[in-house]
């Protein structure tokens, strides 16, 4: 397991989502974020803060930062970086639409685990990362982290081998 480990840059987001400055609205999106004053790196394949390998990197990077922008359309709803993100306990910004009945919906919880673009617009939200106390920063990171750690993932082995029996 990870070990957590509180943010060093706490009013700070990044993303790990591949291909993110071809998601359409969801780039257009983050790019506002970053108009507004909100640093937040890009990484993965065409981010233009690069590729990161290994992924023990991308762990260490995620940690440093104080949210995760999470904001994908498309997808199984599952996603490693996803996880990712509550593992290292990081909030995380996004639409919780995007996740909505699927496994990762667990982390989209408004001010609990995340800041939902379903509910703030995009300057609501840059001003959450920047006004938020510190402590209750913390709570949320710890939130996330704690819905990671209650996820079964035995149990969900052994449902899907039982599924495919």
């Amino acid at each position: 397991p990870v070990a957590y480990h509180p943010p060093t840059e706490r009013r700070t987001a990044a993303s790990f989502v591949n291909c993110m400055p071809f998601m359409g609205s969801c780039w257009t999106l983050l790019q506002q974020a970053q108009s507004l004053g909100l640093a937040v790196r890009v990484y993965g394949i065409a981010g233009p803060d690069g590729i990161i390998k290994p992924y023990a990197r991308l762990i260490e990077l995620a940690a440093g930062v104080g949210w995760g922008w999470h904001d994908k359309a498309q997808g199984d709803g599952f996603g490693h970086v996803l996880h990712t993100w509550a593992a290292v306990g990081r909030p995380l910004i996004g639409h919780g639409s995007h996740y909505a009945g699927k496994m990762g919906g667990r982390f989209w919880r408004d001010g609990e685990t995340c800041i939902d673009l379903d509910r703030h617009s995009v300057a609501e939200a840059v001003e959450i990362v920047r006004s938020l106390p510190p402590e209750r920063h913390e709570e949320m990171c710890q939130a996330i982290r704690a819905e990671f750690a209650a996820i079964d993932y035995d149990g969900d082995a052994e449902t899907i081998k039982a599924l495919l029996s």
